[in-house]
């Protein structure tokens, strides 16, 4: 039998710059999601800050929050309940002032030289350890001035063995995490799945309803209306197109579980900016059953798979020129070369 996951979408938009707060009223709903035989409760982007990085509050917040990923951990090993704490703001110091973000030059941290980093953890129920961290790579235009993306240096994307969660026949289920804006990029789910993965966890603070800069009042409306589209195509898509199961969870509603060769799990799509929780229960092995017919993974294995930066490309520097090698399931090929 394929292994049955339930998942708690956790679905709020967090009160500015109050951790204590935000953490009551999500450790609240992840005792609730664990009475209902939840196996996994996910919560949204900045679920402990909200993201409000012009208040004078906010990096004090972020430093804040810091403390309370080892009370998520505590929790997860008491309730035996996998968790996901949507993302925490962290304030680290900058190793180079280039570096040091626009918010971390104010406030409190002025001339300290820190950046604040966007990460997600995915906690094991089972230990209370973390298995698997993420630091946001694919950074929203206004979040640019203030956070610090991960993958300047290069790096693929991985994933991570879910503990306790396996299939029929042994293999561990390995998991994976993107946050909100990454979902734009299909690069970064191809990543994943080249790493096995198949089940994405995206928390997010993706606001529908918010002004895009139309004067025209008609302008707004189709603008939002197609945001709430996309967002509700989007996920589905991705879960197809990778046959992994896609768990999006978002402060700013539309959450969702996309389940690959189904769409949209039971209970369908999420209202927009409703706070609510909803346990769903999703068969793992759907993604399995679409590969067979669609082989995406087996494409992407072969020799004539065409596109090499899904294969895992490195890039070298030789006498002066880039080199982009190819270094899929330990073959090398140069696919191209070009001076610096």
């Amino acid at each position: 039998m394929a292994p049955i996951y339930k998942i708690a979408l956790i679905q709020f938009q967090p009160k500015d710059v109050s951790p204590a707060e935000n953490f009551t009223l999500c450790s609240n709903y992840i005792r609730k999601a664990a009475s209902q035989g939840a196996n996994l409760a996910v919560l949204p982007e900045y679920h402990l800050t909200s993201w409000c990085p012009s208040h004078p509050d906010f990096i004090a917040s972020c430093i804040e929050s810091t403390p309370y990923l080892s009370k998520y951990q505590s929790l997860a090993k008491e309730l035996k309940i996998d968790i996901v704490p949507g993302t925490v703001c962290e304030v680290h110091p900058s190793p180079s002032p280039d570096d040091v973000t626009a918010t971390s030059r104010t406030g409190k941290d002025q001339g300290q030289h820190k950046e604040v980093r966007n990460m997600a953890y995915f906690i094991s129920g089972l230990t209370g350890e973390v298995v698997g961290r993420y630091q946001k790579r694919n950074l929203w235009h206004p979040e640019r001035e203030h956070l610090t993306a991960w993958g300047k240096e290069g790096g693929r994307h991985k994933g991570f063995d879910i503990p306790g969660l396996e299939f029929p026949d042994g293999t561990p289920v390995r998991g994976g995490m993107l946050i909100c804006w990454d979902t734009i990029f299909p690069e970064g789910f191809r990543e994943l799945i080249a790493d096995g993965v198949e089940l994405i966890v995206i928390p997010s603070y993706w606001l529908v309803t918010e002004d895009f800069g139309q004067e025209d009042e008609k302008e707004r409306e189709l603008a939002r209306k197609g945001e709430e589209e996309f967002l509700r195509g989007v996920v589905t898509t991705r879960a197809f197109e990778n046959t992994a199961t896609v768990v999006f969870v978002n402060a700013g509603g539309l959450s969702q579980v996309a389940v690959p060769g189904v769409g949209s799990s039971e209970g369908g799509v999420m209202g927009v900016e409703t706070e609510e929780m909803r346990v769903v229960e999703v068969d793992l092995g759907r993604g399995r059953g679409l590969e067979r017919r669609y082989k995406i993974r087996e494409d992407m294995r072969g020799e004539e798979w065409g596109y090499g930066v899904y294969h895992g490309e490195e890039r070298e520097v030789v006498a002066g020129k880039e080199r982009v090698v190819d270094s899929w399931n330990g073959r090398r090929r140069q696919v191209w070369e070009g001076s610096i």
